[in-house]
Order: structure tokens, then C-alpha cells, then sequence
């Protein structure tokens, strides 16, 4: 392993670094074009071998991925505690500027810290502290212009990246996970390296300017939403930080403001061509 690897997921920058050394160490192929240097918001420091002083109070259980406990004001995720060679355990500071990952095992193409959940849980727990959310989403850049196709598991959000892909002039984000922060009295979104079925993942960020929530429907129709409907919507096909009283406040909060802002309405569509030429009249009214 190098002695320093540096990515950026949504303006995050993770430095990646410790005492892990084996010969297979990859980057999986998602997180490459996340490499980028810059200053430093988490060290992620890799260990081999799980300190046994690794005990709390259970806090959130997640079965049978993850569970989090709490010690002395930190945080510890046990993922992988009953699949025997895949164990490891990432503890967050309070501020999760420094956090750490053991590895139960010292080998093996699996003591990777972009093997399963580790990464995504990292940045969920840091966007919870007022930074920012990720949504269950595809996301593409038209003209500078982000748009956000929000829907859970099923709803046709690699369909619409396919389909999205074709058309010229458009750069897919995401097809499943997309990260959204405030700058200034702006909100942003970016690509992430956790993608879905059609594997779009892109570090690019852009001004997020329009909102969809998808429905399959027999004929393709669009239609406002407001109120609290939108933020209900976001809060089903997001991550929130359950385990976290202030980050749960923080994730209403940031909704809230973000569906007063940003226009919000349902795309009802066919999977088909139709869908994205309907999408397209919508943005030019």
C-alpha cells in the first residue's frame, strides 16, 4: 500500500494511510477517478488486528452489516462482526477528523477499506454534522444545471441514467447515491463511487437546481409537489443519521430548506426514450 492515498467524495477530502501492508492492495475500480489531492477533512488510518478494548453500548444495529456502539465520546461500527475473514471495526472521533479502521485480518483481497459499507458510513456520519446529505438518487449536469431523479430501490434510476447517457450535453453524476450540501445560499450536488446497476459514479459537482421524485407510470406526466410531502419523500430515500439526535435535526432541517428552495415535483414515466423528452420540454418552461 502507498503511504498516503488521497480521494474526494463531495468536496471531502480522505487521506488514507497505515500500517496495512499486502501485496493485492487495490483501489476498487468505483473509487478511481475519486483520486485527488488537496487539504486533509479525514485521516483514515488502517490498522491490522482489532483492539479487544473495542466494547460500548450498543446504539444501532444494522444486521447483519453493522452495529454501532458508543465509548467515552467515541464511535464504534462493528461491520462484518459474524462473517469469519471479513471483520474490521472504524472508530470515529467526536469531530471524525481522525478516525481509524482495524482489520481482524492481516491479508487477503478483502483488507481493503473500500471492501463493503466502511466509506459510506464514514461520510455519512461526517455529513451529519451539519455538512450535508446523501439521497438514493441519479444525478446528471446539463449546462451547469444539476438535476436530482430521486426514487428507492426499484424506481428506475439506472434506466433513466442509461437513457440519460445518450443524449448530448449530459454528464450522469450518479445513478443511485448522490450527495447534497449548502455553499453559501446555494445547494450542490456530487457523484459518488457507490453506484447502482448501470455504475455511473462521477466526482463532479454541480448547483442543484431542479428535484424529480420518480413513479413507473402508464404515460409519462410531471407534477408539483410542496409542503411537507417533498421533505417526507427525501427522508424515505435518504441515509439519516438514526443513531444521532443532532444530526437527525440537522437532516430535517437541511430538507426543509433545500424543498423551499429547490423545485420539487413527481415525474410519473414509461422506461422508455419518451420519459427524457418529456423531462427536457418540462426544464425549457
Amino acid at each position: 500500500m502507498a503511504k498516503e492515498l488521497k480521494i474526494r467524495i463531495g468536496d471531502v477530502s480522505i487521506s488514507i494511510q497505515g500500517d496495512v501492508q499486502t501485496s493485492d492492495w487495490e483501489i476498487t475500480p468505483a473509487y478511481l477517478p475519486f483520486i485527488a489531492p488537496g487539504e486533509t477533512d479525514i485521516s483514515l488510518r488502517l490498522h491490522q488486528g482489532l483492539p479487544h478494548t473495542l466494547v460500548g453500548e450498543k446504539v444501532f444495529d444494522c444486521p447483519p452489516i453493522w452495529t454501532l456502539y458508543r465509548q467515552n465520546g467515541a464511535s464504534i461500527i462493528k461491520i462484518f462482526d459474524k462473517l469469519s475473514g471479513l471483520e474490521r471495526a472504524l472508530v470515529l472521533s467526536s469531530h471524525l477528523e481522525k478516525t481509524d479502521l482495524y482489520f481482524a485480518h492481516k491479508y487477503g483481497p478483502f483488507v481493503s477499506p473500500f471492501y463493503g459499507p466502511t466509506m459510506e458510513l464514514l461520510m455519512v456520519n461526517y455529513l451529519a454534522q451539519g455538512r450535508g446529505v446523501i439521497i438514493h438518487s441519479c444525478g446528471i449536469a446539463s449546462k451547469g444545471r444539476g438535476i436530482l431523479f430521486v426514487g428507492e430501490s426499484g424506481a428506475g434510476k439506472s434506466t433513466l441514467a442509461r437513457m440519460w447517457d445518450q443524449e448530448d450535453g449530459i454528464d450522469v453524476l450518479s445513478d443511485d447515491r448522490t450527495i447534497v450540501r449548502k455553499k453559501g445560499h446555494q445547494f450542490w450536488m456530487y457523484g459518488t463511487p457507490w453506484h447502482g446497476e448501470a455504475k455511473f459514479g462521477s466526482p463532479r459537482g454541480v448547483r442543484l437546481e431542479r428535484i424529480f421524485f420518480l413513479r413507473h407510470g402508464q404515460k409519462n406526466s410531471i407534477k408539483e409537489i410542496k409542503g411537507i410531502d417533498p421533505v417526507s419523500q427525501l427522508l424515505t430515500c435518504s441515509f439519516p443519521p438514526y443513531w444521532d439526535l443532532q444530526g437527525m435535526v440537522f437532516t430535517l432541517e437541511i430538507f426543509t430548506d433545500l424543498t423551499a428552495q429547490v423545485p420539487c415535483q413527481e415525474l410519473a414515466f414509461k422506461p422508455e426514450t419518451s420519459a427524457i423528452d418529456h423531462v427536457i420540454e418540462e426544464l425549457r418552461n
